[in-house]
């Protein structure tokens, strides 16, 4: 009832469940605290403190805090997207996506901004910056609960334009089914305790409008989630309770047979996982060289001309010509760099320089025998050299390797240079493309360290911000044993890079309770590297103004408390997957990705990985840091160093391929090929260069040595003809990836055709299988001549081949409570640094997300608002509202 004028003095009694708990959490007993109003004014005139059963006076013997039974409710957040068409067309529409306690996904779901179901057809998006109101009805929030049958749904609540919320209808998380409407009967929160629930005060008025008396209502639940009886609470015109009545749906009279009461509580806790870093006392470190153009004389190789130059593209990866020569005479143009690097802090270290190139004959004349090397050399002698195919055939490509132990006096004093040699010129002429050049160089001994990144997982008391246990776990969750100092993984680009710039702050939002009113405010907690708390800050909900708590400090949470959700915390993590396709310069770079924690209500959490949209699963292969310049994959060959018969065949079909890691001759192995036909017969050929005449069958076997250390086998078919169709037996495994220099069709699932002669195919395993087979066809009726080549491949860590963005942002909603009691609620937008975890920006805006607003009245959490009137039972209300 409103009065429009003041009425007789009258009070109204607000109730709040709250538990008698002692200091090692034993619930002693139950309190009902009602807070007395005088209807007239709105003001608080008195507080009283009663037994719920009896209505008697109820004295603490511990401290009232809210009870919090067991339960954790579905977590569903919603967003308006936009679906762009082709034409440009936009049509607005609101994704929802609703996870359970253990952070799976129950479903999603796609609805037009009227409820009805929606199919995306074009792009879909943030939509773009606009004034207006965004749509008719925005979602503010999907509460999870549950049906009689313990059935979980999601129940809609949406904002109009102006600002009036209501509840449109609920989804089945189960079936995926959408309901119009209010909720079934019997409807509760999942895990709900069955126990009491105090649905409102209500008035008993008269014929001529006078308030006799108030009645406090409670349900009580059974086991299945049915309402059982119903209780009458029955007060005099100044509140006091003057006794109850219990019956059950039909009216008769019901007598309780058990205590009633709440369940007991359990410690409020937080969770906050970070990633540190785990530095061992002596790792090693990677280093970039810088290359300088130099001439031939300076590596001692004035035999060969000096390519005009300037080197700039190929030095760094790009692609460079070496010009077919005029002749006659015979010409190798050569193209030398100087390698320096800032060795700061390296002094006494010594590494592995490796450097690769990938060279290609032009033509238009085929190669005559030597035909050019790729040479490491430390002043004139020469540290390792890889020479190109002899007698190389137009259209020839294949990647040059060099590796060798050097130290960081060497390169300081700049005795490292590399040298590459090319023939343009002998008996024709001949064009080269150089092109993927790379240099690593790897210490030991330098200052610098590398470090190993793992989760630490802190479990802090929600009151005193005490840390009550502490799990280190790997990237991938397993657990984690530190065997050096932890640290932060990145040092600030800004500070001095001290130990005492090493900090992590995060931010919770608590309630401050004091004679049952409840106050929002914010908690930043820092800690060091060691995860230790070093300083600890309370504010207002500005983020700025320091508060003073007052009372018990705890979760935020509407009496009498459960633990309605799991909190859910995504990190952007990077993975190195070796199926990605290399770039240009022959790098897999990293795939990002999200890692869902989820944090139960006993503090304990689980995560799962989906990719960037949140939603679609995502499996990694091997998960890093993102960082601002994640690492990539790059590729360590493995060439053939020598073919030899096998000393056990005596039919010549038989051959042992030994192969060696060109960056680490330590890592050697043998593969055996057995052909299904002798060699020689009519192609030529020598024991260690052996040549078959197709239609043949090669079977590879690579020993237990290569499967252990290469992640793929390349098969290169060279001389690849219009009639040799490559086919792979039934049985044997078809190849990932298939590729040529100059074109080739796949005929069917098994089978692959080369466009022209005089090809080479390239057939990749991943794996690399143990067994595998290939036919080599003759549909030409003629000699077919082929000849495999076998190599291998093993991925490392390469240099960074992409950037991460390194602020999140998060938005809250929050209300604007006006002294009048109007409530209007706004987004609150904060941008956080990852590397610190520290605010670095904040910007208010109307729920449209875009649109500025200034908060003119008290900022509070919506639905939490402890100065503005009360809008329930008998009260004076002032300014508009809606009841």
């Amino acid at each position: 009832m409103i009065l429009n004028s003041a009425g007789p003095a009258r009070v109204d009694v607000e109730t709040v469940l709250l538990c008698d708990v002692h200091a090692d959490g034993t619930v002693t007993g139950v309190a009902l605290v009602e807070p007395i109003y005088d209807t007239n004014s709105g003001d608080r005139v008195g507080t009283r403190t009663v037994d719920p059963g009896t209505g008697a006076p109820y004295t603490p013997t511990g401290t009232l805090q809210p009870c919090q039974p067991d339960g954790c409710n579905a977590t569903t957040t919603s967003q308006i997207l936009c679906d762009t068409a082709g034409d440009g067309t936009i049509t607005h529409f609101v994704g929802a996506t609703t996870y359970d306690c253990e952070g799976a996904l129950l479903g999603t779901l796609d609805r037009t901004l009227d409820g009805a179901a929606y199919t995306v057809t074009g792009t879909v998006g943030v939509c773009p910056l606009s004034p207006d109101c965004e749509a008719q009805t925005t979602p503010t929030a999907m509460v999870g609960l549950c049906l009689a049958d313990g059935t979980p749904i999601a129940v809609t609540v949406v904002r109009d334009c102006t600002g009036v919320v209501t509840s449109e209808g609920w989804l089945n998380l189960s079936t995926g089914a959408w309901s119009a409407g209010a909720v079934p009967a019997g409807t509760v929160a999942c895990g709900e305790s069955r126990s009491i629930q105090v649905s409102g005060t209500f008035c008993d008025i008269d014929a001529g409008g006078e308030v006799i008396g108030l009645a406090l209502v409670e349900y009580t639940y059974d086991d299945t989630g049915a309402i059982a009886s119903v209780r009458d609470y029955a007060r005099d015109e100044n509140g006091a309770i003057v006794g109850h009545s219990d019956y059950g749906l039909d009216g008769t009279p019901y007598t309780p047979t058990g205590t009633v009461g709440s369940c007991s509580v359990e410690p409020c806790r937080n969770s906050t996982t970070v990633m540190v870093c785990d530095a061992p006392a002596d790792s090693s470190t990677s280093i970039t060289p810088t290359i300088v153009d130099g001439v031939a004389a300076d590596v001692g190789q004035t035999q060969f001309q000096n390519h005009p130059g300037p080197y700039t593209a190929l030095w760094s990866g790009g692609t460079f010509i070496y010009p077919a020569g005029a002749g006659p005479a015979q010409e190798h143009l050569i193209a030398v760099g100087q390698l320096t690097a800032d060795m700061a802090g390296c002094d006494g270290a010594a590494g592995t320089l490796t450097i690769s190139v990938h060279v290609r004959n032009d033509g238009p004349d085929s190669g005559q025998e030597w035909d050019g090397a790729l040479g490491l050399f430390r002043g004139t002698t020469a540290l390792a050299t890889q020479n190109a195919l002899l007698n190389a055939p137009v259209g020839w490509e294949g990647r040059l390797t060099v590796s060798a132990p050097v130290t960081a006096a060497d390169l300081a004093a700049g005795d490292i240079r590399v040298a590459l040699m090319l023939e343009t010129y002998h008996l024709g002429a001949k064009q080269w493309t150089a092109d993927q050049f790379t240099v690593s160089l790897g210490l030991e001994g330098c200052e610098v360290t590398s470090s190993t990144q793992f989760l630490r997982t802190l479990v802090t008391d929600c009151a005193t911000g005490e840390v009550v246990s502490t799990t280190d776990t790997t990237l991938d969750g397993q657990p984690y044993i530190v065997t050096g100092t932890v640290g932060q993984c990145t040092p600030s680009d800004s500070g001095s890079g001290s130990s005492s710039d090493c900090r992590d702050c995060e931010q919770f939002m608590l309630c401050d309770t004091a004679d049952g009113v409840f106050t929002a405010f914010l908690r930043t907690v820092c800690r060091d590297c060691t995860g230790a708390v070093i300083s600890v800050l309370d504010t207002d909900l500005d983020g700025t103004a320091p508060y003073a708590v007052t009372g018990e400090v705890g979760q935020c949470a509407t009496p009498p408390a459960e633990c309605e959700a799991a909190a859910v915390q995504a990190f952007r993590l990077c993975d190195l997957n070796p199926d990605v396709e290399p770039d240009a310069s022959g790098l897999r770079c990293f795939t990002p990705f999200l890692r869902h924690f989820v944090y139960g209500c006993d503090g304990t959490s689980t995560f799962h990985d989906t990719e960037i949209d949140g939603v679609t699963p995502y499996t990694p292969m091997s998960v890093v840091e993102c960082g601002a310049n994640p690492p990539s994959l790059r590729e360590q060959v493995w060439n053939t160093l020598s073919i030899a018969p096998d000393p056990a065949d005596t039919t010549n079909r038989v051959f042992i391929y030994t192969v060696v890691n060109s960056e680490d001759p330590s890592q050697t192995g043998t593969v055996r090929l057995t052909a299904s036909a002798a060699t020689p017969n009519g192609c030529g050929g020598t024991p260690t260069n052996p040549v078959w005449n197709a239609a043949v069958t090669f079977t590879f076997e690579p020993d237990a040595n290569v499967l252990a250390l290469a992640d793929v086998l390349r098969i290169d078919h060279l001389d690849w003809d219009t009639w040799e169709d490559k086919v792979i037996p039934a049985g044997s495994p078809l190849p990932d990836r298939v590729e040529s220099t100059l074109g080739h069709t796949q005929v069917n699932a098994g089978r692959w055709h080369s466009v022209v002669s005089n090809n080479t195919g390239h057939f990749y395993y991943d794996g690399p299988p143990s067994v595998v087979r290939v036919t080599n066809r003759n549909d030409g009726g003629g000699t077919a001549c082929v000849a495999p080549a076998i190599g291998f491949i093993t991925l490392v860590p390469g240099p960074p081949c992409g950037v991460v963005p390194e602020v999140d942002h998060i938005v809250q909603p929050l209300c604007d409570v006006a002294a009048a009691g109007t409530v209007t609620p706004f987004l609150r937008h904060w941008a956080v640094d990852n590397a610190t975890g520290l605010l670095t920006a904040l910007q208010d805006t109307t729920l449209n997300g875009t649109s500025a607003y200034t908060p003119t009245g008290t900022v509070a959490v919506c639905g939490q608002q402890t100065d503005a009137p009360v809008l329930t039972g008998v009260r004076r209300v002032t300014g508009v509202t809606t009841l």
